[in-house]
Order: structure tokens, then C-alpha cells, then sequence
């Protein structure tokens, strides 16, 4: 049976309101999964993404967890050996013509901050996974890297390593044009990538930058993956 998996990707920036804002779009919309970063935190876990018939997925711990997954009625497996504060990743099981068939999708945040470049070593640990099991993947990820081949008006330093990283995997930008993700009040650029195995090219569609307020400084992301997919 042939369907679709629509997404939100989508920085909170830690705020109840962008929180709000959020949980209603997915509501109203009926977006089957949110690809979180920088989600809003409140008594030691994930907050203000309750809604019904929908799963939260994310990793608790003293820190506070940037990377988050909100899964409608789906059959997902969180994959916790390569789930942490900044990556959450889990697999999707469908059907496609009597066999099982697998995806893996992700939420990711590479920190600006960090001693290492990007990517991350969980992020390049997933990558490998699905590669050597033969497993298509999708990632949402707030890079926080600037590179004009994923639109940004410049280059900021810490994207070569992100380029390398990629050059040597099978993923795949599907950011189309150059419409800016991050948008304060100083400027405007593209930090927040869709990332997917090459396997995919032609499963996503209708990838744009919603122009609907946030209310966050980066906008949510859409997009939807066509494929065989039995929930």
C-alpha cells in the first residue's frame, strides 16, 4: 500500500510559545512526525508537547536534551545506541510488497560550541549503521554551520568538516533554494538542513520554509516522504 510520512522539522529554541505554536501546526496540519532541536524543558524533561494520539521521544539525564521526535500512531523503535542529548534516532518498520522493509529518521543538533567539529560522532555512528545494514535515513538537524551548498550567504568556518563528513557518506542535501531557515533580528541564514540517504531523492517531496510564524528565530521546515508504508 503506497502512502506518505508527512514532516516538521522544526528549533524551539527552548520557548513554551514556539512550543505552542508548534503542537497546534502539527494538529492542524496532522503532520505525522516533528524532527525537533532545542526543545522546551521544564522539570527535569521535555515539555509542552502533549498531544494526543502522538509519542514523545527523547533523551532524559541532567542535561538538558536538544533533540527531540514526535511520532503520531506510527511503529517506531527509539534506537538508543545512538540516542544522547543531541541526537535521537529510531527506526520505522513498513511493508512493501510482502517484505519488510526499514527507515531510520533522526533529530540532530551539532552544537556550535563544541570542541569537535560537525558532524557528531553519533550522527557518523548512525550514518555507518544504516549504510552497512542497507537502511535508508532521513535527519533534521540544526548545523549551525554556514555553507552556500545548503544556501547560507557565506561560509563560517566549521563547515568544511560538515562537507567532509558528507562527501563520504551517501546523504543528501534536500534543502531547495535559498530561503533562509534562521531568521533574528541581525540577519538571516540557512543553518537548518534535511539530510537523507541518496536512496531517497526521489521519495522526498514538497520540501519548503514555512513562512508562518514560529515563534522562533528559525522557521519549521516541511516536507513529506512517499513511500510504501504500512503503520
Amino acid at each position: 500500500m503506497v502512502s506518505t510520512i508527512s514532516f516538521i522539522q522544526a528549533n524551539l529554541q527552548h520557548s513554551i510559545a514556539a512550543s505552542s505554536i508548534l503542537t497546534r501546526t502539527v494538529g492542524v496540519k496532522g503532520i505525522d512526525m516533528a524532527l525537533i532541536q532545542e526543545p522546551w524543558y521544564r522539570d527535569g524533561c521535555v515539555s509542552g508537547l502533549n498531544i494526543p494520539g502522538y509519542t514523545l521521544y527523547s533523551v532524559g539525564g541532567k542535561d538538558r536534551p536538544r533533540a527531540s521526535i514526535l511520532v503520531r500512531n506510527m511503529n517506531i523503535q527509539e534506537l538508543l545506541g545512538f540516542s544522547c542529548r543531541d541526537l535521537v534516532a529510531g527506526l520505522v518498520k513498513y511493508n512493501e510488497d510482502g517484505a519488510e522493509r526499514q527507515l531510520v529518521v533522526c533529530s540532530a543538533y551539532l552544537p556550535y560550541n563544541s570542541e569537535d567539529p560537525p558532524s557528531s560522532r553519533e550522527l557518523e555512528e548512525l550514518m555507518r549503521y544504516c549504510e552497512n545494514e542497507n537502511i535508508q535515513l532521513t535527519v533534521g538537524c540544526d548545523s549551525n554551520a554556514h555553507h552556500t551548498v545548503w544556501g547560507s550567504t557565506n561560509c563560517n568556518g566549521r563547515q568544511e568538516a560538515l562537507i567532509e563528513f558528507l562527501n563520504s557518506s551517501n546523504l543528501e542535501i534536500f534543502n531547495r533554494d535559498n530561503e533562509p531557515t534562521f531568521c533574528p533580528s541581525v540577519r538571516q541564514e540557512v543553518i537548518d538542513i534535511t539530510l537523507g540517504s541518496h536512496g531517497l531523492l526521489d521519495s522526498i517531496t514538497d520540501w519548503e520554509v514555512s513562512l508562518e510564524p514560529s515563534p522562533s528565530d528559525h522557521r519549521h521546515i516541511l516536507f513529506t516522504l512517499w513511500g510504501p508504508c504500512q503503520y
